[in-house]
């Protein structure tokens, strides 16, 4: 196949600087254009790689930070807008409808861009994974896509807060169906692809790094996704199966955090995936859905125990 890669996007915001090293590039997989981005550390001889696959809604700036974090460690980076989302190619002509045909299109994504940038990823290879990112990554690496060297899996969508019950799966599952698969879930706060107030968020409890997220989706619409469709759903519920029912295969290292007071995945799908996988698991408590977008006293905890897991790895 012909690779197709020229220069990518990046959205600019007042005060915020990109990571060091930053190249952005659009790859062309089949029907869909994803945007990439790679990071560098300053260092001569790299420490190994990072493969980075963003969550629901999320897009690359969003982790500039975090990215930072991870090349002042000496970490080249490779992350991606996932497909339908950021500024890689929109699914339907509806462009804030959260939908994909399949969560094995995310992996097959992730691998390709592995791939096609593989001689600018020193190994060894870390993929890690936020919220939907971390269903990804553990499903490209169960089922053979990526053969990294260790995992870190931030709160990992291993099962949803709310819609955990056999009736409600067996509801959504027969709403998309029946043809409904295209439409939204209704009563959803983010319809217009708009953030809440903060006041009512369910995703950080620092207000200066959930202003900064939320400016990126007022002041450039591009970026917006409204809520997930009853076809999202479906099929995030057939990949989060898959992953629990294959945690006993998760032959790696791995480093999978919980967050005690999420409000979107179940921290307690999350340990009892980490014990049956043989995983490092650390729950903070106090700490709400993103732990990279947290306050420094999380943030903290979780680049102490990163640390600590790459050193007990020799990594």
């Amino acid at each position: 196949m012909d690779i197709e890669i020229t220069p990518g996007e990046v959205i600019r915001l007042e005060g915020v600087d990109l990571p060091p090293g930053a190249r952005f590039h659009y790859v062309k997989y089949g029907d869909v254009k994803l945007r990439v981005m790679l990071a560098e550390p300053k260092r001569e001889h790299p420490r190994g790689s990072i493969i980075f696959q963003p969550g629901r809604t999320e897009f690359i700036e969003k982790f500039f930070e975090t990215i930072e974090d991870l090349t002042d460690r000496g970490f080249v980076v490779i992350i991606l807008d996932p497909r339908g989302q950021g500024l890689s190619s929109r699914l339907l002509d509806d462009t804030l409808k959260g939908w994909v045909r399949s969560f094995d299109d995310y992996c097959d994504d992730l691998a390709f861009i592995t791939k096609v940038f593989k001689n600018d990823l020193p190994r060894p290879h870390i993929v890690m994974g936020h919220s939907m990112g971390g269903t990804v990554a553990l499903q490209a690496v169960l089922s053979g896509r990526l053969n990294p060297a260790a995992g870190v899996f931030t709160a990992p969508m291993l099962e949803l807060q709310d819609m955990s019950t056999p009736f409600m799966s067996e509801i959504i599952r027969f709403l998309s169906w029946i043809g409904l698969k295209y439409n939204h879930l209704p009563f959803q706060v983010t319809r217009n692809g708009q953030p809440p107030a903060f006041r009512t968020n369910k995703l950080t409890n620092d207000p200066n790094r959930y202003q900064l997220w939320a400016t990126y989706f007022e002041n450039h619409k591009r970026l917006r996704v409204g809520p997930p469709t009853f076809g999202w759903i479906s099929e995030a519920m057939k990949a989060m199966k898959f992953v629990r029912d294959n945690a006993e295969h998760l032959k790696l290292p791995a480093l999978i955090t919980a967050c005690g007071a999420d409000a979107i995945v179940t921290p307690s799908s999350i340990e009892e995936f980490a014990k049956k996988a043989g995983a490092k698991f650390i729950n903070f408590p106090g700490c709400m859905h993103e732990i990279l977008l947290e306050k420094d006293e999380f943030r903290d905890q979780f680049w102490a125990a990163f640390d600590a897991f790459l050193e007990e790895n020799g990594l």
